[in-house]
Formats: C-alpha cells, sequence, structure tokens
C-alpha cells in the first residue's frame, strides 16, 4: 500500500512536473486566504469588531459561497499537493496535526458556528467564544501549514 502511493502515476506525473507544485501551491494558499478572511469577517462582526452596522445573519449569507467556494479550491489544490509526495506527508506530524485541526475548523465552522451566526437572540458570551474557537482552529491550520515544510523543527521529527 505505501509503495503503491508513491509509485502510482499521478504521484509520477506530478512529480516530474516542474510547475505543478507551486501552482497548486498558489491556489491553496489564495484560497485559505480568501475563505480565512471571509470566516474572520463573520468572526469579527460576532465580536462587535468588524462591520457594526452589517447585521451577522446577513454578513454569513453574503460570505458563505466564497468561502465554500474557496475551501473547495483548498481542498483540491491540497489534495494535488498531498499527492506529490503522499510518504512524505503520511509521516509528517505538522501534516497531521494541519488535517486534524482543518476538520475541526470546517466542522465547526458549519456546525455551531453558522448556527449561532444565524441566530438573532446569541448572547454576547456565546458570540465571543464561537469566533474566539474559530479563530483559534484557522490559525492552528495556518501555523501548522507553516511547518510542514520544516518537519525536523517545531513539531519534531517525522
Amino acid at each position: 500500500m505505501v509503495l503503491l502511493l508513491d509509485t502510482n502515476s499521478v504521484s509520477v506525473f506530478l512529480k516530474t512536473k516542474e510547475w505543478v507544485f507551486p501552482a497548486c501551491e498558489i491556489f491553496h494558499i489564495v484560497g485559505f486566504g480568501a475563505a480565512i478572511g471571509t470566516i474572520a469577517v463573520v468572526d469579527l462582526n460576532l465580536l462587535g469588531m468588524a462591520l457594526p452596522e452589517q447585521r451577522t445573519p446577513q454578513l454569513l449569507q453574503d460570505t458563505a459561497p466564497w468561502t465554500l467556494a474557496a475551501l473547495v479550491i483548498v481542498l483540491l489544490a491540497g489534495a494535488v499537493l498531498f499527492l506529490t509526495d503522499p510518504l512524505q506527508y503520511i509521516d509528517n506530524f505538522a501534516f497531521q496535526f494541519k488535517m486534524g485541526a482543518l476538520f475541526l475548523a470546517i466542522l465547526h465552522n458549519y456546525t455551531w458556528h453558522r448556527k449561532l451566526a444565524l441566530s438573532q437572540n446569541a448572547s454576547r458570551k456565546a458570540r465571543a467564544l464561537v469566533a474566539f474557537v474559530s479563530i483559534g482552529l484557522w490559525v492552528s491550520v495556518v501555523f501548522a501549514g507553516l511547518f510542514i515544510a520544516f518537519p525536523h523543527s517545531l513539531f519534531g521529527p517525522y
């Protein structure tokens, strides 16, 4: 199974084309910027720190299609990046941490975060808690992503 991952035709193709990794990395990073940016605007609105004249439910509805499109780009580009060297990523703790944080961030975004942002009568404390959890999860995703390229640093050897 492990050998199959590293020698499949997709992986071989991706490794032999110099432009594939940088191109996918650009889409991955820009997609994350767009997704996290739209989510952060809603989080900052929940905290009363951004667009105070905009009601949170309307802001969420306005940004939701952009967030979803950006997350689709992130996931597709990320899958291609993974396929360039699956063995490197599977054993990389920073990658494993990022995948866990990404799963939790997406789950949070489409459950509690969405429910509370659409609510008309959520308490200030609940709004703050949901926003801070969201921000923390997305910062964790980005932070772990930075360390994937440096597996022997903060997260230890792979």
